[in-house]
């Protein structure tokens, strides 16, 4: 039997291949790997920015804190503090500071620093910064070896990046007020400061001074020093005057220097300069001379001075007393410049206040305090002794007659209040005095005044005088000026005189008189008289309205004279100004007024109403012109169209605006009345752009109101608010133009509009 089942095949199963497994690193170890380099990278960074560490020595250290509080380097952090500690006598404090890598050249011999703090003083303002960002250490580089420990300054340094070129000391046995911080100057600018204020090893006042690099060269061996106040007040016979260096020393004074003789070799540090107490003690020259005097009341040594004409060319540097010749003596050091004024037979006279029943002198003392006066002698030799004197004030009087000047007399109507011993001037210089007043033998009030020799070429016989007053007060727009003559002048009154009329007249003598005008200007109007009629005189002063041309005073009104409905102006002239007496010359009388339409002659409110002048183009002189008024002194100089419009009666004035088609185009500039009285006459000023407007068929018209019409009503409404107090002219032509009008028409003014009129 046959089978169908095929004989089992035997399989086996010999796996999956599978390739052999690889080493590799984890995911996990690479942010560890990373955090590992940046922190060694950090830790070399560190390491590498780091520079050497240094040990500071301080008295204190108020706010400095280890491991927070910076060293500051030209405003950068140079370094950090790592240690803040007491030194083992618990007498300062030391502490420990890291620089950086690249401030390591602070480590330096001769660096210095300092804790910066607030330090707020009338002097100095330093350190606000850390009132916010608190203290600091700060540096200034210096140079020397390679150093790690350093002892530093209580204080900061005034010039804390650079050392100062130049530093120098300055000795006197008194400083008073100036401290670190006060300003040095040369000739105004300001070259260096004050460091320290320190005591010498002789008791002195020392002031360390440090020179700014760009001016070290300015300090020579032959400089002198001396002490600029905070501010100074000079009183003299030549006025007041009040000074002040700058803001800074206003507030603590300054030094100033200067070279007087050849320069000598450049200062070096450490250089020592005296320290004056003023410039021209400064100035004064080293040899003294002796002047003796029987009573040294008012000498101070370094104050007195000594003086030549007003000015001083000496000054007392110390006062000796002898008991037994019960003598005082003065050494006095002089002026180089003036030196050889000190002759054999100069003569020396302490001057002090007096004051008697004959008069005042020495008045100026009072606040300048007494002074030596120098009279020069005729011989050639010098000498360093002489016998000083002291002198009362009738003696004093004497005294300036016997000065080989030349005594006159002044005469006035009425004279001032003017005592003996009154200073005259010349020219702003004391030129004599007056010796005494009294009534001529005419009965006529005089003063005898002598002038001093040195001013007897400058008194002429046609030389005038006049009045001082103590105070004058003149203005103009924007300005108001007052000055004061000068001490003597305030309390005894003054007189002055000059030559005005250009030509040098014969020497006076002693039997001259002369008058005695009120004022300056009045005494130098030298021009025959011109007579000016105005309308009206409203605001004319005799002796005060000026005359003016450009705008200057060039005269002044003598007498103002009422005559039958009108003013007349009597008025002179400075020399030189004589061409105002031209025929066609105008006047007018500028006055202030103010309306809608702006305000004009306002400097008149200050200085007072004025009459301007525009010289005119004729060939002839004449004494007599006739004046106009207006507002504006510029329309009298304008060119232009100058016509007349006539009415029986009309309220429009000088200044009033003349219109065309509500455009200003003109001013009146002056209102008469006709000879025969029938007619108001108005002067109309047409600017030149202008003039071509009016024809001679032109018709002009009162413009001051306006009519409005409501039905059959008309109303007339005045318009003087509108158009000013002084009104308005209008004019037009109507119908075809006709010739351009010629200066000098005349033409009607209608009371109304005229524009429709055919």
């Amino acid at each position: 039997m046959s089978s169908d089942v095929e004989p089992s095949v035997e399989h086996t199963d010999h796996g999956t291949v599978v390739p052999a497994r690889r080493a590799r690193i984890s995911f996990a170890w690479i942010f560890p790997l990373l955090a590992a380099s940046a922190a060694a990278w950090l830790l070399w960074s560190n390491w590498k920015s780091q520079g050497p560490e240094i040990q500071i020595h301080f008295d204190d250290a108020p706010g400095i804190q280890g491991g927070k509080s910076l060293l500051i380097y030209r405003g950068v952090t140079s370094g950090k503090v790592t240690d803040v500690r007491l030194n083992p006598e618990l007498k300062g404090v030391i502490v420990t500071v890291r620089l950086s890598a690249f401030a390591a050249g602070l480590a330096r011999e001769e660096t210095e620093f300092w804790i910066d703090q607030p330090v707020l003083s009338v002097t100095e303002i330093t350190g606000i910064e850390s009132i916010i960002q608190g203290n600091s250490i700060h540096a200034r580089i210096g140079g020397g070896d390679v150093a790690t420990t350093f002892v530093g300054r209580s204080e900061a340094p005034l010039e804390p990046l650079d050392r100062p070129a130049l530093t120098i000391r300055l000795k006197a046995p008194e400083i008073q007020f100036l401290d670190r911080g006060t300003p040095v100057f040369r000739r105004g600018v300001m070259v260096g400061m004050v460091r320290e204020k320190t005591i010498g090893a002789e008791g002195e006042a020392i002031l360390e001074v440090a020179v700014d690099h760009e001016h070290k060269d300015l300090v020579r061996a032959s400089s002198k020093f001396w002490i600029v106040p905070s501010t100074s007040l000079k009183i003299s016979p030549s006025g007041v005057q009040i000074d002040m260096a700058s803001v800074a020393s206003l507030v603590q004074g300054g030094i100033a220097f200067d070279e007087f003789v050849a320069s000598g070799e450049g200062a070096t540090d450490g250089n020592e300069f005296a320290l004056e107490s003023n410039e021209f003690a400064a100035r004064a020259g080293e040899a003294p001379v002796d002047i003796i005097f029987d009573d040294g009341s008012g000498l101070i040594p370094g104050s007195t001075l000594v003086t030549y004409l007003g000015q001083p060319i000496g000054l007392v540097r110390d006062v000796q007393m002898d008991a037994v010749s019960q003598t005082v003596t003065a050494k006095v050091t002089f002026d180089p410049a003036h030196a050889a004024l000190a002759r054999a037979d100069s003569i020396f006279t302490l001057v002090r206040p007096s004051i008697s029943l004959s008069g005042v002198s020495g008045l100026d003392t009072l606040v300048t305090g007494s002074y030596i006066a120098l009279k020069p002698g005729n011989g050639d030799s010098t000498a360093s002794q002489f016998i000083g004197r002291s002198v009362s004030d009738e003696e004093w009087n004497t005294a300036n007659a016997e000065r080989e000047g030349v005594e006159i007399t002044v005469t006035a109507d009425r004279l001032p209040s003017i005592s003996a011993g009154a200073p005259v001037y010349y020219r702003g210089l004391l030129a004599g005095s007056v010796l005494s007043t009294g009534l001529g033998d005419d009965n006529v009030p005089s003063m005898r005044v002598v002038i001093h020799r040195d001013f007897r070429a400058a008194l002429r016989a046609n030389s005038r005088f006049w009045r001082v007053p103590a105070t004058s007060v003149s203005a103009g727009p924007g300005v108001v000026d007052v000055q004061v003559q000068g001490l003597a002048a305030l309390v005894q009154g003054g007189i002055a005189f000059d030559v005005f009329d250009g030509a040098v007249g014969a020497p006076a003598d002693a039997a001259s008189s002369f008058p005695l005008f009120a004022s300056e200007s009045i005494a130098a109007l030298v021009s025959p008289p011109v007579r000016i009629q105005f309308e009206s005189g409203r605001g004319l002063l005799a002796g005060k309205t000026e005359v003016r041309y450009l705008g200057v005073p060039v005269g002044m009104v003598e007498q103002v004279i009422a005559e039958k409905e009108s003013m007349v102006v009597v008025a002179r002239f400075r020399a030189g100004y004589d061409f105002l007496r031209r025929q066609g010359t105008t006047f007018g009388i500028v006055e202030p007024v103010i309306s809608l339409q702006g305000i004009t002659g306002i400097e008149t409110l200050l200085s007072g109403v004025y009459i301007q002048a525009v010289p005119g183009t004729g060939s002839k002189e004449s004494d007599s012109f006739v004046g106009v008024e207006t507002s504006d002194p510029q329309i009298l100089e304008e060119e232009g169209l100058e016509i007349f419009v006539s009415a029986p009666q009309t309220t429009v004035r000088p200044g009033a605006q003349i219109v065309y088609r509500d455009t200003q185009v003109g001013e009146v500039t002056n209102k008469i009345v006709t000879a025969d009285g029938s007619q108001v006459l108005l002067t109309l000023r047409i600017d030149k752009e202008y003039a071509h407007l009016v024809r001679d068929n032109s018709r002009f018209w009162d413009a001051s109101s306006i009519e409005a019409s409501l039905g059959f009503v008309k109303l007339r409404i005045p318009t003087g608010v509108i158009a000013g107090p002084t009104g308005r002219i209008a004019f037009a032509t109507p119908g075809e133009e006709g010739a351009p009008a010629v200066s000098g028409a005349v033409f009607s003014l209608f009371p109304k509009s005229q524009e429709k009129v055919r």
